[in-house]
Parts: structure tokens; C-alpha cells; sequence
């Protein structure tokens, strides 16, 4: 029986939450540096901000070690905020006046 290591359990983590955001009409782009992994863009709008890094918003930073435990988000009050200011700024660009 093959054990699952702390990076895979991570990217898991890391596909459920795009998966669901994308389910709700919410497309996410991710890059990453190790141990970074930065949402680079919020439904096709490039994210300027930075957070916990010095290059980009970082979603969650990725485990050390094979034996470390999964790692958690940065901030998931944060992402959100994140997440709806981008989402804001693409319907203001559908409305009709």
C-alpha cells in the first residue's frame, strides 16, 4: 500500500478548491515557486496584490518535507476578500446603465 505524502494531500487540497470555485463560475489561475503557490489570476483579471510573499497573493505555502503535515491556506478570510473584489470588478463590467 502506497502512503500519501504531505505535497500530494497539499495539491489535493489546493484542485478541491479550485474545482469548487470553477463549479460557482469562478475561474482561478495559480503559479507557483517552491514552497509558494500564488493565485495569479481571478477569472481572466491578473491579481496585482501580495500577500504572505513578496511576488504575488499566496494561496498556501507547500510542505517542506514528505513526512511534514498537509499544509492549510495562508488566510481564507483573505482569499475571499480576494476572490470577491476581482469577481465585483468582472460584473461592473456587464452592467447596463
Amino acid at each position: 500500500m502506497e502512503k500519501e505524502t504531505s505535497t500530494k494531500k497539499t495539491g489535493d487540497k489546493i484542485a478541491v478548491f479550485v474545482e469548487r470555485l470553477k463549479n460557482i463560475g469562478i475561474e482561478v489561475k495559480l503559479t507557483g515557486n517552491y514552497p509558494w503557490v500564488y493565485i495569479d489570476s481571478i477569472c481572466g483579471k491578473r491579481v496585482t496584490e501580495t500577500f504572505e510573499g513578496n511576488h504575488g497573493f499566496t494561496l498556501i505555502f507547500l510542505p517542506g518535507r514528505n513526512d511534514s503535515p498537509p499544509s492549510e491556506f495562508t488566510d481564507i478570510g483573505e482569499i475571499f476578500k480576494l476572490i470577491r473584489k476581482y469577481t465585483e470588478q468582472k460584473n461592473e463590467t456587464f452592467r447596463f446603465s
